[in-house]
């Protein structure tokens, strides 16, 4: 008798969460594990049922799936899967599914989920630490207007061995393919001739995860003598051959050497010719919009197509921004004002683990992408950036997660608690939407008061003398600047920094030398990236960039 009491007791235990999500207005997605757990690699077979009527329909957890199949499953992310991510006793961690064609995951099948284009890897963001749920999915509708690739990302609950796991976003993950990052196929056969130009997908991310063939840059920015590690992500390790990888490597060394090296106002350095700047300038100002954090130095992707096919370095698709948008409170996250790729050009940033690669500071001193990015932005927020249409989506999205958010943080009780890294610690979703609001509108009008007048720190369409030059660079206290004069008459010398403030204004008398050089003492200044100008009247000499460092 006592038996059937503990079977009947566990079946209604069971039921009650199943039964807390009988109805749905969001697709719901329930596995079962069929008695195996749930690791961090290899994926175990698991039997998934999504309940997905469309747009707008209900879905019931009692009525018949709309599609039925098998997957594997495990564990995702890297820092979402350490133990200080979480609370003790409230776990939820994010999941990477394939689609199978059986149980045994020896071939995987192309299907079509909650509306988006058929593939077979998915994404379950568990959105752990952004209690709004808003920060990945806005980023990414954000980026895809901007021209950008990104993941389409929808709202589903989630319910494993008939226990209920609360809200995910559903997303696309990143990968080659059609639907994805549509680069062309790159077989290990392909080594010679257009075949061999592309197509690759890299990253700068942690090494973590499954192996790649990498490299590290040949050069580091800012305070740290830390260098960008460059992962090849497709082809894949076990498929890329050697002269794939050489080739694919020459590429970005030649790439970063000219970035590095070559004069910004040449229109011939080799750089230009071999970037897609506008993605280039749509990814710096997606990453500043949102001030992610982490941008630029991790989940940073780039691809390369054949020659044939365009053939240029393109940066997306976009990913992980759960702690963007205020959500940080280290690299100053939280602040609405000030450059997120200049975060780490402290002495403290210089003990970073990770750093923002050289390329955006250098990209700042050239006058094409400074002024296509000044246009861009100015044209961006005349249509989908505003703060009107922006706190609109934001609203719109949380009254379809009203009652699906009511249930997650009955599972999961976050409000008024402490997550790494949250900076604002909201005592409720009304008043974590409140301030996420608010910081956007502050973020805006910032960015706004520096790019609209972002043509002061560059040369604009004047031509660098190759004379021209600035040493020590870094440096502890002088710096010494020099470039040819065009004519007898005092010389001004501009510094700014980042925020296009003038923090050092000099002029000085003519000379006879045609070669103007003068000494500054920098050692009172704050460690950091600062703009040099030097004049003629009206005509810009030079333009260059010094990192001041303590």
């Amino acid at each position: 008798m006592t038996f059937r009491w503990i079977i009947l007791f566990t079946l209604i235990t069971r039921i009650s969460w199943a039964q807390s999500l009988s109805t749905s207005n969001l697709p719901i997605l329930s596995i079962d594990t069929r008695g195996k757990t749930i690791v961090n690699e290899p994926k175990i077979p698991t039997k998934i049922s999504l309940f997905d009527r469309g747009p707008g329909a209900l879905n019931q957890i009692s009525g018949s799936p709309t599609l039925k199949i098998w997957a594997g499953v495990e564990f995702r992310g890297s820092t979402s899967q350490e133990d200080f991510y979480f609370l003790p006793g409230l776990i939820k961690k994010p999941y990477g599914i394939e689609i199978w064609t059986d149980s045994t995951g020896r071939t995987s099948t192309d299907t079509s989920l909650v509306q988006m284009p058929a593939e077979s890897d998915w994404v379950l963001n568990a959105s752990y630490n952004d209690r709004t749920f808003m920060r990945d999915v806005l980023a990414h509708d954000v980026g895809i207007r901007m021209g950008l690739l990104g993941s389409r990302t929808r709202y589903v609950e989630l319910v494993i061995n008939d226990v209920y796991q609360g809200v995910y976003i559903f997303m696309e993950k990143i990968k080659k393919g059609k639907y994805r990052v549509p680069i062309s196929d790159l077989h290990p056969t392909e080594n010679t001739g257009d075949n061999l130009t592309g197509g690759y997908l890299m990253k700068i991310d942690k090494t973590t995860g499954s192996p790649s063939k990498n490299w590290i840059s040949n050069y580091g920015s800012g305070l740290s003598s830390k260098k960008s590690v460059i992962q090849v992500e497709y082809p894949k390790y076990d498929s890329l051959s050697n002269s794939q990888y050489t080739y694919i490597k020459n590429y970005m060394d030649t790439f970063e050497k000219s970035l590095h090296d070559d004069s910004p106002s040449d229109p011939k350095s080799t750089y230009k010719s071999m970037i897609n700047l506008p993605s280039f300038v749509n990814f710096f100002l997606l990453n500043e919009a949102v001030r992610n954090v982490d941008g630029y130095l991790l989940s940073t992707y780039f691809y390369k197509d054949k020659d044939s096919k365009g053939g240029k370095l393109t940066m997306g698709p976009i990913w992980d921004f759960n702690i963007a948008f205020g959500n940080a409170e280290y690299a100053d996250g939280w602040k609405p004002q000030g450059w997120s790729f200049t975060a780490r050009e402290t002495t403290a940033g210089a003990t970073d683990a990770f750093q923002v690669p050289f390329w955006w500071g250098k990209l700042l001193t050239d006058s094409s992408f400074v002024n296509l990015a000044s246009k861009r932005w100015k044209d961006m927020r005349k249509s989908f950036l505003t703060a009107d249409r922006i706190h609109a989506y934001i609203d719109s999205t949380q009254n379809v997660l009203k009652e699906p958010l009511a249930r997650n943080f009955v599972k999961f009780p976050l409000f008024g608690k402490k997550l790494w890294p949250n900076y604002y610690v909201a005592p409720s979703l009304t008043e974590d939407v409140i301030w996420l609001k608010n910081w956007i509108s502050q973020r805006l009008l910032w960015l706004d008061s520096q790019l609209n007048q972002f043509n002061v720190l560059v040369l604009g369409s004047e031509q660098e003398s190759p004379t021209s030059i600035i040493f020590p660079n870094p440096t502890q206290a002088m710096m010494t600047v020099q470039c040819t004069v065009l004519e007898d008459g005092p010389v001004d010398v501009e510094l700014f920094d980042l925020l296009g403030s003038v923090v050092y204004a000099k002029q000085f008398p003519g000379q006879s030398n045609p070669m103007f050089q003068q000494t500054l003492d920098l050692q009172s200044y704050s460690a950091g990236t600062y703009r040099v100008r030097v004049r003629q009247q009206a005509r810009v000499l030079f333009q260059g960039t010094c990192i001041k460092q303590n």
